[in-house]
């Protein structure tokens, strides 16, 4: 059929735009090649069936988890969006026989539940340890960040959706996610909360448990950072057990501003002016922003236009402003959590708490792929790139799929830019130094 008439007004063809369906099979998934071929290298198929061998059903779960990252990584949020794998050809990329049902695969969330996050969690943390051994070696030091998203609910019928701290919709109910990162980019793995509660619940018990893994893969220094939500005389109590450094924003309570120093300005920055505390044995540097009054007013010297900023930490030789700018640093991890959420993370969910700590730490595996292939497989130049941007420019590459001689090719257009990326990937994944995660 005729789509749209001749165009003669149009510098190049004028000719008439023809419209046609064609049986090729042709996909605009070409970009997924290189997490089909990581899976396969770390061998995460053979991994995943091993540690859910309990789990019941007419697909195997490794099957099903593959499919849920390769929808997330493709752009699908929801489980009805699970049939975009069958007709854009992304089934016969990665070589699926059926692509799993959006009704099986709640079922298998539900089944899954709290035991199948847990074990998710342990392959997150394998994942990241693979990633380090590509790179050829594990980090001296790291900084571990938390940090808790809220994530708005409007059914009834989703469990741990309770009315919280919602800063968007107040009254509303909610779920209250905690996540950690590290400043390498890796995902450490998630916590599932209901919306009620408190920022730092369940803190305690997962710092100490990261620490531990991280001292076990041969970290010398862990830099722990925290956000003024985590700020509670346990958490500083269980940071100095650990041994590790840190760095936490206080609350600014009026009955806290006592135990700070007299204010001086700053050597460094003369609009600042910084002091240093002590309490709970531990030092208190607060920083602050001044200003000259304007002409006009009263001659009342300097005096602060912004709030000012206290951070706590158990690091001796540090200074205000340093342990100011140590904290901001930390601030990516939003920049992370935003990633998570551009991969559809949180977008749905099932009437089942388990269930829904099930599908974040399937996201959260889905952002530890990605990040793997951007890290050790893309060049330099697509190493800081969002997954918004890497889904755009490389994961929705077009391609043609051919089969001859019981082999499948895909063809990439020649001149494509993202072609010869996608080449250097698998190139560069094929050579990997990372071992297959054991289970």
């Amino acid at each position: 059929m005729q789509a749209i008439p001749t165009r003669p007004y149009v510098q190049g063809s004028a000719a008439a735009l023809e419209l046609e369906t064609t049986d090729e099979q042709l996909t605009d998934g070409a970009g997924l090649a290189p997490f089909r071929a990581l899976w396969d290298r770390l061998e995460l198929g053979t991994h995943l069936n091993d540690v859910l061998g309990w789990m019941r059903g007419r697909y195997r779960p490794a099957l099903q988890i593959e499919q849920w990252l390769a929808m997330l990584l493709y752009g699908g949020t929801h489980m009805d969006h699970l049939p975009l794998l069958e007709t854009r050809g992304v089934r016969a990329l990665f070589g699926w026989k059926k692509v799993v049902a959006p009704t099986s695969f709640g079922r298998f969330v539900r089944q899954g539940g709290e035991r199948a996050a847990r074990a998710l969690d342990k392959t997150l943390l394998g994942l990241v340890r693979a990633r380090w051994d590509a790179a050829g070696k594990v980090p001296s030091s790291v900084m571990l960040m938390f940090d808790s998203t809220v994530v708005l609910r409007y059914g009834v019928k989703q469990a741990g959706a309770e009315v919280g701290y919602n800063p968007r919709k107040r009254g509303r109910p909610s779920h209250h996610p905690h996540l950690a990162f590290l400043d390498t980019g890796d995902c450490m793995g998630v916590r599932w909360r209901p919306g009620k509660a408190n920022c730092a619940e369940g803190l305690e018990e997962w710092v100490e448990e990261l620490v531990a893994w991280l001292r076990v893969q041969g970290v010398k220094h862990i830099l722990v950072r925290l956000d003024k939500g985590y700020f509670k005389v346990a958490v500083i109590e269980k940071l100095k057990s650990l041994g590790v450094s840190f760095v936490l924003k206080m609350q600014e309570s009026n009955t806290l501003q006592r135990y700070k120093g007299p204010f001086s300005p700053s050597a460094e920055d003369p609009r600042l002016e910084v002091s240093e505390g002590e309490r709970w044995g531990i030092r208190m540097l607060c920083v602050r922003e001044t200003a000259v009054a304007p002409k006009g007013e009263l001659a009342l010297g300097r005096v602060v236009v912004e709030e000012q900023a206290t951070v706590l930490t158990n690091i001796a030789s540090i200074d205000p402003i340093t342990a100011w700018r140590m904290y901001n640093q930390g601030a990516q991890v939003e920049h992370r959590i935003e990633e998570m959420g551009q991969l559809g993370v949180g977008r749905t969910a099932v009437d089942d708490l388990g269930g829904n700590h099930l599908l974040w730490s399937l996201g959260a595996l889905a952002y530890q792929m990605q990040h793997f292939v951007r890290s050790a497989a893309l060049d330099r130049t697509a190493e800081q790139r969002q997954v918004k941007t890497l889904r755009t420019l490389l994961i929705r590459a077009p391609g043609k799929l051919v089969r001859h001689a019981r082999k499948l090719r895909l063809k990439l257009m020649r001149r494509d830019p993202a072609t010869e990326l996608l080449r250097r990937a698998l190139e560069r994944i094929a050579q990997l130094r990372a071992t297959p995660l054991a289970t």
